[in-house]
């Protein structure tokens, strides 16, 4: 998929390419390829799966615009060191197939190994020649050709057997360079010898058909579908999910609101656009003072009406577009001509829907503002917050707050007995955890329903923790902190039956006299004696670090 990789070559664009004789026995341009014959796929790899090159950083959004459907065939024309190739085998599944093209060897070869260590089994190698890709007639689901037509050495030889491989129905889908005098890089006008009027010209010889263009997914480069013609191709484009179209691209009614929209794009700066928040969603105006672009307005805007109804999607590759039409049933949307334009209302009672709406609705002011600029990029879906439950506290007021859960399992059960070790840090302004962790237990019966007396429960702290339980005066003292925040908290749980002993041995070790000690706080022989005595008598031991 990168261009320097491509398998065949072109002359440098003239006007008499397009009317190049249907033999075609010379190379158009000799020796194009001749450095790719050998090379080093490792080397190719460094060079060009790199996300300064446009086709690699915007490889996923490539292939959601491939629609490559489950169980199809996929040739990858040109496959390199098979970047697309990978991908394409997630995209068709087991039941599909996918050929990685190549004119030389050890690109296959590389291809082969690659997939076979990622367990991809539906992935196959074919080595091409440089006038034909050497695929069976009519084996071919989708033909992607990326960065690769400018080096076809024979390209209507090529395209002829392109065309001969594809089913009827059958896509190619061509991406490539865009060469404009005056604008592409010197690079460009030097290596790539013709523009997308002159190739899309080419391809047509072939007899396939041009079905569409995603003028908004790439800058540097174009991607643009052919479409093999078949009688079906006549019929009116049926819905997804109705039979017809399956997986073979947009149909003439996504062609046409594509046209209008990229209309609208190349006439942003005639558009004016104002955006009202809501707290269900949004309410916009879009107008503009030329009648020709407001009438456009109007009728891209009933047409996106009728697909949010019906959920039939575009920008397939864009995650915020993808995400607004899977969820179309969740929003409502008015529509009310004005004299210059429209007046929309998109409103949900979903919050996580009314953060999309909201970010679709900025995201279309920034396409009137920047036109293809912002058409280009891919736009994530926002995170939405979700709302804080609001916490209970039934038995101890301020600390250890629960969300009540009535059909969780494991509730809490009456007769529990538990000692909590606590030898966690806490800063001198803060609560220490264990003591929140223990009312939090205690709540937890609460909110079961079950009464503080239903628990039994031993607080023993030491360690860090041990200058939780210091008088007023001694933790003024030595934490400059006028109250020691703990104490309420004690208090409180010694009030629902709670036992708080500290260490001993720990205020022996802090340098803490017995004398600051907060009144009715007993001091234990150790911590270890505590826990010891409590499982003892068939406590659970419960460690807050």
């Amino acid at each position: 998929m990168i261009s320097s990789l491509r398998l065949f070559a072109f002359l440098i664009a003239t006007s008499t390419s397009l009317v190049a004789t249907p033999a075609q026995e010379k190379s158009v341009k000799p020796g194009i390829n001749d450095s790719f014959r050998d090379p080093d796929p490792k080397e190719f790899v460094g060079r060009f799966e790199v996300e300064s090159r446009e086709v690699f950083a915007r490889r996923k959004e490539i292939v959601a615009a491939c629609q490559i459907q489950p169980g199809q065939t996929v040739a990858d024309i040109g496959a390199g060191t098979g970047l697309f190739t990978r991908m394409f085998s997630e995209a068709v599944g087991k039941e599909g197939r996918v050929i990685a093209v190549e004119i030389t060897p050890k690109f296959l070869d590389h291809i082969q190994a690659r997939s076979r260590e990622a367990g991809q089994r539906n992935v196959e190698t074919l080595l091409c020649k440089s006038d034909s890709t050497e695929l069976p007639p009519e084996s071919v689901d989708v033909a992607f050709i990326c960065d690769t037509y400018h080096h076809f050495e024979f390209p209507l030889k090529t395209m002829a057997s392109v065309h001969r491989a594809l089913k009827p129905g059958g896509r190619v889908v061509l991406v490539d360079f865009r060469r404009i005098e005056g604008k592409s890089s010197d690079w460009v006008l030097s290596h790539v010898r013709a523009g997308q009027e002159v190739v899309e010209a080419e391809i047509g010889q072939s007899g396939l058909q041009k079905s569409y263009e995603e003028r908004e997914l790439l800058k540097e480069n174009y991607f643009v579908v052919f479409e093999k013609p078949t009688a079906a191709n006549t019929v009116a484009e049926q819905r997804p999910g109705r039979g017809g179209r399956r997986g073979r691209g947009p149909g003439p009614e996504m062609r046409a609101d594509q046209e209008v929209f990229h209309f609208l794009l190349d006439h942003h700066a005639k558009i004016r656009r104002s955006v009202k928040r809501l707290d269900n969603g949004v309410e916009t105006l879009t107008e503009s003072d030329t009648p020709e672009v407001a009438a456009k307005i109007q009728e891209h805007v009933a047409s996106m009406h009728q697909r949010i109804q019906d959920g039939r999607g575009l920008r397939f590759w864009d995650e915020l577009f993808v995400a607004i039409f899977k969820k179309h049933a969740s929003i409502k949307m008015s529509v009310e001509k004005t004299e210059k334009g429209v007046k929309v209302r998109e409103t949900s009672d979903d919050r996580a829907v009314v953060a999309l709406i909201q970010a679709h609705a900025e995201v279309v002011s920034r396409f009137v503002a920047h036109g293809f600029e912002e058409a280009h990029k891919n736009h994530p879906v926002p995170t939405v917050a979700q709302p804080v439950p609001k916490l209970e506290f039934p038995i101890i007021p301020k600390h250890g707050g629960v969300v009540p859960r009535s059909s969780a399992v494991e509730p809490p059960r009456a007769g529990a007995k538990v000692i909590f070790d606590v030898t966690a840090e806490a800063k001198p302004a803060d609560v220490n955890r264990g003591l929140d962790r223990a009312a939090r237990l205690l709540n937890l019966y609460g909110a079961a329903g079950l009464k503080a007396q239903d628990v039994k429960i031993t607080i023993v702290l030491h360690g860090e923790a041990t200058k939780s339980i210091l008088n007023d005066t001694a933790y003024q003292t030595r934490f400059q902190i006028e109250q020691n925040p703990n104490l309420p908290l004690i208090r409180s749980l010694q009030k629902a039956g709670v036992d708080v002993l500290v260490c001993g041995q720990a205020l022996n070790s802090k340098g803490f006299p017995d004398a600051e000690v907060a009144e009715g706080v007993p001091v234990a022989a150790a911590a270890m004696t505590v826990v010891i005595n409590r499982q003892m008598d068939d406590y659970a031991y419960f460690p807050v670090p």
